[in-house]
């Protein structure tokens, strides 16, 4: 009669405090139920290592698995502790992206990155590896021809500089007995 039946979603252990800051000022019965409507991730600890699907925090750069939440602006990835930390539960005045500045930051959950995601964001890494290469070979190559530059300025100006003057002459020797 007066039991209830309490469905539990497979995120609800995840729904309290990871421990990664010291404190939340964010209400533990409204962070619950952000989860639970999917509106954030939920809270998974976070790894230090690497491996398969899973997604690094660029604020507290670890690892988490089951996907992050995704800023609306700019879909830039971020944990559940991170984003709690950042955006209070009464702000004051709206808080700014933290990734591209954009006003009114929010976020939404859309969970696990697919395979296509995945491979979307190794290809637009590796253009930016890529970049940075020739930047860097055009910086090099740069500052080659600069050095060759100042060489040729410093022979030119060598060539065209009168001859340095000759020491005067060493006064003439006197001997011992001499007038």
């Amino acid at each position: 009669m007066g039991n209830k039946f309490v469905k539990r979603g497979p995120e609800s252990a995840f729904t309290k405090a990871t421990g990664l800051y010291p404190k939340c000022e964010w209400d533990d019965k409204t962070v619950k139920k952000l989860i639970n409507k999917k509106k954030i991730a939920p809270r998974y600890p976070g790894r230090e290592e690497q491996g398969p699907d899973l997604d690094e925090c660029p604020i507290c750069f670890l690892w988490y698995p089951g996907g992050l939440n995704r800023s609306k602006c700019c879909r830039q990835s971020i944990c559940t502790e991170c984003f709690l930390q950042f955006k209070k539960p009464t702000p004051a005045r709206p808080i700014q992206c933290p990734f591209c500045n954009a006003q009114n930051y929010t976020v939404k959950f859309t969970g696990v990155k697919s395979k296509e995601e995945r491979e979307q964001i190794e290809q637009e890494e590796q253009l930016v590896i890529e970049a940075k290469m020739r930047i860097r070979k055009e910086e090099l190559l740069q500052q080659e021809q600069r050095e060759a530059e100042l060489a040729a300025e410093r022979e030119k100006r060598a060539k065209e500089a009168p001859p340095p003057p000759s020491p005067p002459p060493p006064p003439p020797a006197r001997f011992p007995g001499a007038p």
